[in-house]
């Protein structure tokens, strides 16, 4: 019905001849417009599950292009009903097996063959992710209806610049341009016809093979399509596809968003033929056998993207430090040993660069509570006179420690001070994450009281009295997340965190009770397929929140005048993340997040509305980076971010360059 066109040509031949093509017309119109709602409507789907703010870069070329995009997050599978409702359907791989993540179902199979074969037609776009599971399941399928398109293994690497893709002038796709295009990360993909490809990678691309080696792969094709018995499927990677950040990426993919509402353009490209058996055994992961749904759940949440929000920059902090308001944060993150020569040269070269704030990784043996400032004997810390050398310079310091490097292990002494019993000295192990397979994750469960008050507490306490009398030498104390940060998205099901997300699920007693008598391997499909992991998650998120919070007013007890960094090259999204910073933050004393998201104004505004009230600053790499370059990136620094971050110290001359562009 998509594909009918009615020409209207009344001429003047008699009324009722008129009359008869009128009442026709208005048949065709409304039919067409039964249909006309179905072919503007695309489905994005996550099976990681991602936050809604970081998916709009990915939806801008397809809005542009006249879809209505709708997301909808906790439910990424597809259903019947999404066959009527939705004319394209684009799927973005998730990370298994290698990271937990949903994952493609036998029933998303059934589904995805009916969105390209049935009559009506419709255009299905895979976006593979870091995992192989997903890459696996969908080369089966696109075998299985014979598009002659496959995703190659290993990613493909360049050895002059980052990943791009050049555009193919005599493909299917017409006026895609010519200049290439930053492209993010991608896989070569095999076709059987030439004119299947969309984009190919440069001439100095190359893979990694076994052993280590490189074998060329010049100008293979990075993105391809093929048609279906009456629809449309395109491939390429969902780092492709989120690169409309770029000028020449945007305006290929809305070109290509455009080019699939058009099916009278698609006859340059080849139908699908020679089908293989589609098998599914043998997969990474085993692959769900669900059968395809009729319906999503009456609870899951839909979302149109870009989502609608006020105009204008992010709510701002009622208060901000003049050192940060005047002259922006001017970070440097160092691991560096309090040995002097060490301390000498990085200090020099801080002072060099006219940075304004220290971030020293502190080793987890100088936090055991009972050690700072002194070690046993008498002797003095370390760190003690790193604190002392700090005094005597203008910058603000911040004592740091990675979220890894927090014990999971830890004597009964430090949580139960009051047995003095040999047997009562024995570790006790903070239990584990669990994962939504049901298996243990080598993380600490993200709500294990044992977890707050035997490691975290201990560590962040220790951070903030490392000055010793004279605290006030210490601005703040960061936490590095970025080891943790979206590792816990789909986690969630040990037992601490269970008890604590179902009391904050509106649920009547019998409900509750029968879902706390799941065991694990079921708890994370149970609440997916009644459309209660969005509550779920956010009462996982409320909690660690509050805890947090509590955490921070103890910390500043300690030290009134304390701020909070967290450090994590992704913006953190994550329910355990997400509460850690909503726990530190408030209108008054704002977190500092230091970040290698360039485009931060979306996001800023999505942390506010979850009460997350930060200000950020951006990674600079100081290596290979000209004068050109700085004077590029000064908009970025001082318009999207307050300030930049340098992940290591860098050469004197470089310094002199980083003083020259903050003056």
């Amino acid at each position: 019905m998509r594909y009918l066109v009615l020409p209207l040509l009344v001429l003047a031949a008699g009324h009722a001849a008129a009359q008869s093509v009128t009442r026709a017309s208005l048949l065709v119109l409304l039919v067409l417009g039964a249909c006309q709602p179905r072919a503007g409507r695309l489905l994005l789907v996550d099976f990681s599950l991602s936050e809604p703010v970081t998916l709009e870069q990915t939806a801008a070329p397809w809005r542009a292009a006249g879809y209505d995009v709708e997301y909808r997050r906790f439910y990424p599978h597809l259903t019947r009903a999404d066959l009527a409702r939705y004319g394209t359907v684009i799927l973005l791989g998730g990370a298994e097996p290698e990271y937990p993540s949903d994952a493609l179902t036998v029933g998303d199979l059934a589904i995805l063959t009916e969105w390209v074969t049935h009559q009506a037609g419709g255009v299905v776009v895979f976006g593979y992710g870091s995992g192989g599971l997903d890459r696996w399941v969908i080369n089966r399928w696109l075998g299985f209806l014979g598009t002659g398109i496959a995703i190659e293994s290993q990613p493909l690497q360049d050895t002059v610049r980052g990943p791009t893709a050049v555009p193919q002038p005599r493909s299917a796709l017409d006026n895609a341009g010519f200049a290439p295009f930053a492209a993010g990360i991608s896989h070569g993909l095999r076709v059987r016809h030439a004119r299947q490809a969309l984009a190919r990678a440069p001439a100095t691309v190359f893979v990694r093979q076994t052993g280590g080696v490189a074998a060329a792969r010049a100008r293979v094709p990075v993105i391809a399509a093929s048609r279906g018995r009456h629809g449309l499927v395109v491939v390429a990677s969902r780092q492709t596809l989120a690169a409309g950040d770029d000028a020449g990426a945007g305006a290929f993919l809305e070109t290509l968003a455009r080019w699939t509402r058009r099916p009278a353009e698609w006859a340059g490209i080849a139908t699908a033929s020679e089908p293989a058996l589609l098998a599914v055994r043998g997969a990474p992961r085993p692959v769900a056998a669900d059968p395809p749904p009729g319906a999503p759940p009456t609870r899951a949440v839909v979302v149109s993207l870009p989502l609608r929000r006020p105009q204008g920059p992010p709510p701002e902090p009622r208060s901000m430090p003049t050192w940060i308001s005047r002259q922006g944060m001017r970070v440097l993150w160092t691991d560096v040993p309090p040995r002097p020569s060490r301390v000498d040269s990085v200090l020099g070269f801080a002072d060099g660069a006219a940075l304004n704030a220290l971030a020293t990784e502190v080793p987890l043996e100088a936090l055991a509570e009972s050690l700072p400032p002194m070690t046993r004997g008498g002797l003095r810390s370390p760190w003690q006179a790193f604190a002392e050398r700090m005094q005597t310079t203008s910058f603000r310091w911040f004592p740091a420690i990675r979220f890894d490097d927090l014990p999971v292990e830890l004597a009964v002494s430090q949580v139960r001070r009051r047995f003095r019993t040999a047997a009562d000295m024995e570790p006790v192990t903070v239990a584990d994450e669990v994962d939504r397979h049901g298996e243990l994750a080598a993380l600490p469960c993200g709500l294990d009281s044992l977890f707050w008050r035997g490691a975290l507490r201990p560590a962040l306490r220790a951070l903030a009295r490392l000055g010793g009398a004279r605290g006030d030498v210490i601005t703040g104390i960061a936490l590095d997340l970025q080891p943790a940060a979206d590792r816990y998205a789909v986690m969630g099901f040990c037992e601490a965190d269970w008890r604590e997300g179902l009391a904050g699920l509106e649920l009547d007693s019998l409900e509750r009770s029968r879902l706390a008598a799941l065991p694990p391997v079921a708890r994370y499909d149970t609440l997916l397929q009644r459309g209660l992991l969005d509550g779920y998650y956010g009462a996982l998120e409320a909690a660690v929140s509050a805890r947090a919070a509590t955490l921070r007013a103890e910390l500043r007890r300690l030290h009134p005048d304390l701020r909070f960094a967290v450090r994590a090259d992704r913006a953190p999204l994550d329910w355990f993340s997400l509460g850690i910073m909503r726990g530190f933050s408030t209108p008054d004393v704002p977190l500092y997040l230091w970040t290698a998201e360039r485009e931060v104004s979306a996001l800023l505004r999505s942390y506010g509305d979850r009460g997350i009230m930060a200000v950020s600053a951006v990674r600079v790499v100081p290596r290979g980076t000209t004068s050109a370059d700085w004077q590029r990136l000064r908009p970025l620094v001082f318009t999207e971010h307050d300030g930049f971050w340098l992940p290591a110290a860098g050469a004197d001359t470089v310094g002199r360059l980083i003083r020259r562009f903050v003056k």
